[in-house]
């Protein structure tokens, strides 16, 4: 049998369904206090970069299991965002089928909403016989990926270019990937990815050297809670285009599943409310207007 680990970045909760090929783990630990609940697996054990949490969010847990943890296949989750594994025949490199809308929310990962998204070892392992990597379903913005990125809260620093700047230093290959992903209206959510060992390791490896210097460049008091994880879900993104532009991995895109009741860092995402689900789909035109008046 093949090791399969996904695992779930928690942040101070003892609430997360674990078993089989979930593993949740305790995200941002060295930075608890003495009574927050602290599950079986942490972030700061080990090598890890957990004290960075407040800037790098679930991306400590992908540190953490890079560095710590063996496994052949590997992938990142949520506490409140899984991926959604019962679609049969996903969004690939083999099927020009866009599936259905990006995500579908449901109350909690219980026994009954597990067996509902086929979150299990044989369909995970059928996947990944197919498919070196899953990625989450693109989503349509209706305004490029970079218009998207540029809101209030960045203060005025043009985070999209310093980070193209590093990228390209660092990994000229990329120049025609990052052009391309910033200017296009898909955008890819949530640090979510299941890839085999050699690919985890290859994206890590170009994940944190790429926002180490970033954060080394950008003048400190530029810099916003969280920003590491934000730029991570582009930087993902960046990934994925080259992935697809080289032609030669494998490679399948599936929806979410979204946990209304589970609590979260961020309380007011919208995300997880289903009547604005029902009335602005995500993917939608709706949806997209919604974004724009969010700015």
């Amino acid at each position: 049998m093949n090791k399969i680990e996904l695992f779930v970045s928690v942040y101070k909760s003892v609430t997360e369904q674990a078993g089989g090929i979930i593993i949740p783990v305790s995200a941002g630990a060295a930075l608890y206090s003495d009574t927050d609940p602290r599950l079986s697996f942490c972030d700061d054990e080990g090598e890890n970069i957990s004290r960075r949490n407040p800037q790098y969010c679930e991306l400590t847990v992908q540190y953490w299991a890079w560095k710590n943890c063996d496994f052949e296949y590997g992938g990142l989750m949520h506490q409140r965002r899984y991926f959604d594994f019962s679609d049969t025949e996903p969004y690939a490199c083999d099927n020009n089928k866009r599936s259905r809308k990006s995500y579908r929310i449901f109350d909690e990962p219980d026994e009954s909403t597990l067996r509902n998204i086929k979150a299990d070892y044989n369909t995970v392992s059928s996947l990944m016989k197919r498919y070196r990597i899953i990625a989450p379903l693109s989503e349509n913005l209706y305004q490029t990926v970079r218009s998207y990125y540029d809101r209030k809260d960045r203060k005025g620093f043009d985070d999209l270019s310093l980070l193209s700047d590093v990228i390209i230093e660092k990994y000229p290959e990329y120049r025609e990937s990052t052009r391309r992903y910033l200017s296009q209206n898909y955008s890819y959510f949530c640090n979510m990815f299941i890839m085999d060992r050699e690919l985890f390791c290859d994206y890590s490896e170009w994940l944190f050297g790429i926002l180490e210097e970033y954060e080394r460049r950008k003048p400190s008091e530029k810099l916003y809670p969280r920003e590491q994880g934000k730029l991570a879900e582009r930087l993902f993104g960046i990934y994925m285009t080259h992935v697809k532009f080289r032609g030669d991995i494998r490679w399948a895109e599936l929806p979410r599943a979204h946990f209304s009741s589970i609590s979260g860092v961020t309380e007011k995402n919208l995300s997880f409310d289903k009547g604005l689900y029902r009335l602005c789909p995500p993917g939608s035109r709706r949806r997209g207007i919604l974004r724009r008046l969010k700015k």
